[in-house]
């Protein structure tokens, strides 16, 4: 388990600094006194992360080197979170007003009592108008202790103004609460167990979600109750299948955002977030063009902090992938396959983990369209490791499918007696327990055991496979094939096989072991 105060700790935290970071880390740590024997640690913690040593190794090389590592790490890690924390404070405008109830706080303390109320009620609108509502209580908080030791009762603010300020916060507070309680309720489906769930599932979600009790949101009310409450209800009818609500549900969300452009700045996550929300419903609606244009507004937003670039960055990524694969332009992609790789080893590490292995079944999807087969098989293999790690049995079960479509595509028999054998033993640690699953394991048994003559009759038991899961399958297993395979796409390139891969050599039998 990650401990702060560990070596592992440090040495992720520093392979993950900018060199701006470890330039105001190196300048804070000259406003501390005594030796800095922790500066030291640093340094060849830097070393041995360009030298590419793996974590395991770290602790038994610096042992031999220092007997007082625990001690170090913990006043490194010290120093380390110190910087950051003020680093982010200063060059974020995010944590301005934040900085502001503080500055207020040392009034407060210093007996400079006559200037708060003023300064107080204006970091009071402040904060409703970036919709910061936690802050805006904190403000109206400190006026309440200045009410009470008598320093501004009679001077125009009574204690009614003070009571209506805090219901109005704490309202909306409530509201946002229960919506995105709501909106969780649903995305937590999508982000870790996949859209391929049974309705019997999300009736259960429904009857909860009634008992919250949620109404539509006024036109007045803050962006963020509208930006809850309208994404549970687009990922509600994604989820149902309802396809043209989702996208008409997340074009008004991003409408009603846009009719405030003073409040976007302060709201850039949320922002993004429907950008990418309304980027899906366009693309499923193969309505290319419009979700490029989208794409260019992303690119245009000048992002308010390091996180929100990440996010924005994490998002060009996903969507860059999904549109150039569905427009049929994979070349291109794999054309440009290190920088995608490169950008998605920068964005990983420090994104959600269900997007980055998402994004990472794209550009293997992409160079499995444009036939580069060692370039897939590599990606594919970051895309199961990171699936088992998140528990996401149906995007591992999507990747071992695409391992299998890419050997056959080799045309090389050794390939693909090598990947039967591989995708068998890995659906089998999943202990297979859908529909879904347990069809892809007798699937596999019976290629492994020859009971298809020619790649040609195993092709065709995969297709009419998947007609029948298209056809007759539950709602689940459906999904599934909506989610993760362009169908009518993926039947073109099997017929293709069919036509032109009788001549490959048969795989041999092979019993699969009990």
């Amino acid at each position: 388990m990650l401990s702060l105060y560990s070596l592992k700790f440090a040495y992720q935290l520093i392979s993950r600094m900018d060199p701006s970071e470890v330039r105001y880390f190196k300048r804070f740590s000259g406003f501390h006194g005594g030796e800095k024997f922790y500066m030291e640690l640093f340094d060849r913690l830097q070393q041995l992360r360009r030298r590419r040593i793996s974590p395991k190794q770290v602790r038994p090389i610096l042992q031999q080197e220092e007997p007082k590592l625990e001690q170090l790490v913990k006043h490194l890690n010290e120093r380390l979170l110190e910087a950051l924390t003020f680093y982010y404070e200063t060059n974020s405008p995010e944590h301005r007003l934040a900085k502001s109830l503080r500055r207020a706080e040392l009034l407060q303390y210093k007996g400079l009592l006559p200037l708060l109320p003023k300064i107080l009620l204006q970091l009071y609108q402040q904060a409703l108008q970036e919709e910061k509502l936690s802050l805006a209580l904190q403000a109206i908080d400190m006026l309440k202790q200045l009410w009470g030791m008598n320093l501004i009762r009679g001077r125009g603010l009574k204690a009614e103004d003070l009571f209506r300020y805090t219901e109005r916060v704490l309202s909306y507070l409530n509201y946002a609460h229960k919506a995105w309680y709501a909106a969780a309720l649903y995305a937590e489906i999508i982000l870790e167990e996949g859209e391929s769930q049974p309705k019997e599932k999300l009736l259960v979600i429904d009857q909860f979600v009634s008992r919250l009790g949620l109404q539509p949101p006024e036109p007045s009310d803050p962006l963020t109750l509208h930006f809850y409450y309208d994404t549970g209800q687009a990922l509600r009818a994604r989820l149902y299948g309802d396809n043209e609500k989702y996208l008409e549900l997340t074009h008004l969300l991003v409408y009603k955002m846009e009719q405030k452009p003073k409040k976007l700045k302060f709201l850039q996550a949320k922002y993004l977030l429907a950008l990418n929300n309304l980027l899906a419903g366009l693309t499923e609606k193969r309505a290319y063009q419009e979700a490029w244009s989208i794409i260019e507004k992303v690119k245009k937003i000048n992002p308010a902090s390091r996180y929100l670039a990440l996010q924005k960055e994490r998002l060009l990524i996903f969507n860059e992938l999904n549109l150039s694969f569905m427009e049929g332009k994979s070349d291109a992609i794999a054309a440009r396959y290190p920088e995608y790789l490169d950008r998605l080893e920068k964005t990983y590490l420090r994104s959600s983990p269900t997007y980055a292995m998402n994004s990472y079944y794209l550009l293997a999807f992409n160079l499995y369209a444009a036939q580069k087969t060692e370039e897939t098989l590599h990606v594919l293999g970051k895309v199961e490791q990171g699936a088992i790690e998140i528990k996401r049995k149906d995007l591992l079960l999507a990747a071992l499918i695409i391992r299998l479509l890419t050997a056959v595509q080799s045309q090389r028999p050794a390939l693909i007696r090598q990947t039967l054998w591989y995708s068998y033993r890995k659906v089998l640690r999943l202990r297979p327990t859908t529909p879904m699953e347990k069809a892809f394991v007798e699937y596999l048994r019976r290629a492994l055991r020859g009971e298809f003559p020619t790649v040609e009759t195993a092709l065709d038991a995969f297709a009419n496979y998947i007609q029948r899961a298209r056809q007759e399958g539950d709602l689940a297993v459906k999904r599934f094939w909506e989610v993760f395979f362009p169908t009518e796409w993926l039947e073109k390139k099997l017929q293709a096989y069919r036509v032109h891969g009788s001549h490959l050599e048969t795989p041999k039998s092979y019993r699969p072991r009990k």
